[in-house]
């Protein structure tokens, strides 16, 4: 049995889930900053057709917000991800298996299910998860993960013309596609691969389907061969695979004003420590080493930066063990009499947690770990991040995030749910 593909994909996620809770900013251009509202990360479709792009800088369009040409907000990442789990729970209840690959896009599987239905259902889906929870999504199937995410694209492309869903099955539409789409649409094909890719005459998808996959291997690595056998049908990736397995995790900020102490340094770091861990074992890793950097702007007159790896002495995914070994390495590193801008942590050298067996001669794991962090992170999944965190870590600080445009935590806090009067 053929195997088939779909890609959920949220229109402009953090834009939506602002859109969602304040329905006067549908159809107004729209930007979502990043951290200490430094940079855009999302646009509306009417900021898009302005010209601003990503990772615009914000003070070059602050001008557009102060005159009411468009609407800034600062980034709420527990609003979003909360959106997104209801998503997720939406596509859940309609598919029989599902991947979810980011906080906006989730990987459906289609198999079997009659082709002459499959348009029928991608349409219910999109619909239901509107009604449900008010999130626009563009779906696109194909027969592998990496048709399925380029039909995806194509259903952004011409949104008007596919009502945002877009289901290609034959071998002589999904080429026209390739055809047309340039190869840096190609999942896993990053802006360095894409180069590298433009310097061997591939500049479409269908010149990497039909380039010579031993000469692709050989100049790139197995995954992009595996994209390429993808491009012409052949499934190499199933649910929970994908060309770039995660092989680090980072956990870092720009301060919101300088830091001059080490006592507030390591209440970052060990903030940052404790969202690493969390990551950590939603992905079912281990992790062996643990890297801390600080650092000034690298506009100061006398910029420092400084870092340092921390090898453990066995694997964990314990965020105590991981927030010791990051303080150990901040003092390391730390020099009095700097303002330091940004701080930040570097988990990686990961092990499966499925299966390991740690060093016989390690010291002895802490007792019951595995429970109290399963604990936490439920507790925190439920009642919001930071319900229960480790006594380093602060409840507010002083260096935490500026973040001018933030809306309200509106499904996450009970003091900021929307209150409607009747009568």
């Amino acid at each position: 049995m053929s195997k088939v593909f779909g890609l959920i994909d949220c229109h402009s996620c953090y834009v939506s889930c602002e859109r969602i809770f304040n329905p006067k900013l549908i159809g107004r251009p729209v930007v979502v900053l990043s951290n200490n509202d430094g940079a855009v990360v999302a646009r509306s479709d009417e900021v898009k057709r302005m010209g601003v792009k990503m990772g615009t800088p914000f003070f070059e369009i602050k001008h557009l917000v102060d005159n009411g040409s468009v609407i800034a907000c600062s980034s709420n990442y527990a609003l979003y991800q909360d959106i997104s789990n209801r998503v997720v729970q939406v596509i859940r209840s309609l598919v029989p298996a599902y991947e979810v690959y980011s906080i906006d896009e989730s990987f459906i599987d289609l198999t079997g299910i009659k082709e002459s239905e499959l348009d029928s259902l991608c349409r219910e889906i999109k619909s239901q998860i509107y009604k449900n929870v008010g999130m626009p999504v563009g779906v696109g199937v194909g027969r592998t993960k990496t048709l399925a995410k380029l039909n995806n694209w194509a259903s952004k492309q011409w949104k008007a013309k596919t009502g945002s869903v877009v289901v290609i099955l034959e071998k002589e539409r999904q080429n026209k596609l390739l055809a047309f789409a340039d190869v840096g649409e190609v999942w896993g094909c990053g802006s360095r691969t894409k180069k590298r890719l433009e310097c061997m005459n591939i500049t479409k998808a269908i010149h990497l389907a039909e380039f010579d996959k031993k000469t692709l291997r050989q100049s790139f690595n197995v995954n992009i061969e595996r994209t390429a056998r993808e491009l012409q049908g052949e499934v190499c990736f199933n649910l929970e695979d994908g060309p770039e397995p995660k092989q680090n995790i980072a956990s870092t900020r720009m301060f919101g004003k300088r830091v001059y102490e080490l006592l507030e340094l390591r209440q970052a770091v060990a903030s940052y420590a404790a969202r690493a861990a969390v990551k950590l074992r939603k992905e079912g890793q281990l992790t062996g080493c643990v890297q801390v950097f600080i650092q000034t702007s690298r506009f100061d007159d006398n910029a420092f930066s400084n870092a340092t790896i921390i090898g453990l002495e066995a694997h964990t995914d314990d965020t105590r063990e991981i927030i010791a070994a990051a303080q150990a390495g901040l003092t390391r590193i730390f020099r009095t009499g700097y303002p330091y801008a940004k701080a930040g942590i570097l988990l990686s050298q990961f092990t499966p947690k499925s299966g390991y067996v740690g060093d016989l001669f390690a010291k002895p794991k802490r007792k019951n770990a595995d429970e109290l962090m399963r604990l936490m992170d439920r507790v925190n999944q439920l009642q919001g991040s930071g319900t229960l965190r480790f006594a380093i870590e602060p409840q507010s600080s002083s260096w935490g995030m500026k973040r001018q445009y933030l809306s309200q935590s509106y499904t996450t806090k009970w003091n900021e749910l929307i209150k409607v009067k009747i009568g």
